[in-house]
């Protein structure tokens, strides 16, 4: 079992830059996994860390992967186990193969063998329909006893991920009324998602609008977008330029594209092609692939005065609080 817990750990990691990512903002997370590579680690660290702490459960299993690797980070079973968890009990499959194959295994001096627990993230697993998490399922099962099964079985009909988040909000919700931003963008998150209280795009607007003004990027692109796809409010495109400009100052590469197409189509702001490539060019050198494609499309009818300004005022460009 082993070999499939070393296998996960490292294969699963690199599988998950092909997940596609819920919530409004998923782009970031592709940022942090480019730069998985030996010599750059930590800057995927950085990345996915903020990513993980807002639930975004792809980044939790990867950080937790390189926590349990030690690859940029001390090696840390403790933390490993903690956040490859927060992605099991969202559903991560690779995640639920992993926990399973940890509490099967067990980690010698740190974390104790507790097969009802690994064959419960096994059962999980399988039911997704992941052909090796039932190949573990029953190749575990076979070796426990009558009475480790009946453990199992109480285990999975008591489980409910639901009081995780219904956990985390009440948490969050007593920061975020004391003022805490990062607080505030994460209730307006699980507004959003429906994650332990339902669905209420209204008040996951009225979250981020509140980060947004304690200047969290992350929640003036996701006010911004709210705005644009008319999502708790009127679809108001001004308001959206608003507030995608607040995240793109501050260096946010999806509001920054964002942005640019706007300023390109004339939507809330007056067209402008300069704006519009000035912020396609600073989207695209932190490697917004949209933004590269956007630029290379719109040089195509300007003049050589017109990019040589654009090029200029992105040069200048600083971002706001760095």
């Amino acid at each position: 079992m082993m070999r499939y817990l070393a296998r996960f750990l490292m294969m699963a990691f690199i599988a998950a830059m092909f997940w596609s990512l819920a919530g409004c903002a998923p782009a970031k997370y592709h940022k942090g996994m480019k730069h998985y590579k030996p010599d750059d680690v930590a800057a995927a660290i950085r990345e996915l860390k903020p990513l993980a702490e807002q639930g975004n459960a792809d980044a939790q299993f990867s950080l937790g992967s390189l926590y349990f690797q030690g690859r940029g980070l001390p090696q840390d079973y403790g933390e490993a186990l903690k956040w490859i968890r927060k992605a099991a009990e969202q559903g991560h499959v690779y995640a639920q193969v992993t926990i399973g194959s940890i509490h099967a295994e067990g980690v010698p001096g740190v974390i104790q063998k507790d097969y009802p627990q690994g064959l419960m993230w096994f059962v999980f697993a399988a039911a997704q329909g992941d052909i090796e998490a039932v190949e573990l399922r029953d190749a575990m099962a076979s070796r426990m006893t009558p009475t480790q099964i009946a453990e199992t079985q109480r285990l999975t009909r008591e489980f409910k991920p639901q009081d995780v988040y219904t956990k985390a909000f009440q948490e969050n919700k007593t920061l975020a009324e004391k003022g805490d931003a990062v607080a505030q963008f994460k209730v307006g998150l699980m507004y959003y998602m429906g994650q332990g209280v339902s669905r209420d795009y209204l008040e996951a607007l009225n979250w981020f609008k509140k980060a947004a003004r304690q200047d969290n990027p992350y929640a003036q692109f996701n006010a911004g977008y709210m705005y644009e796809k008319g999502e708790g409010t009127p679809q108001d495109y001004g308001e959206a330029a608003k507030y995608y400009r607040q995240a793109a100052e501050r260096g946010n590469q999806i509001a920054q594209y964002t942005l640019g197409y706007m300023y390109e189509k004339g939507q809330g702001v007056s067209p402008n092609e300069v704006q519009a490539l000035m912020w396609y060019n600073l989207a695209a050198i932190q490697g917004e692939t949209k933004a590269k494609a956007a630029r290379d499309r719109v040089t195509v009818w300007m003049t050589p005065a017109q990019i040589a300004e654009a090029q200029r005022l992105a040069r200048e460009f600083k971002s706001v609080g760095k």
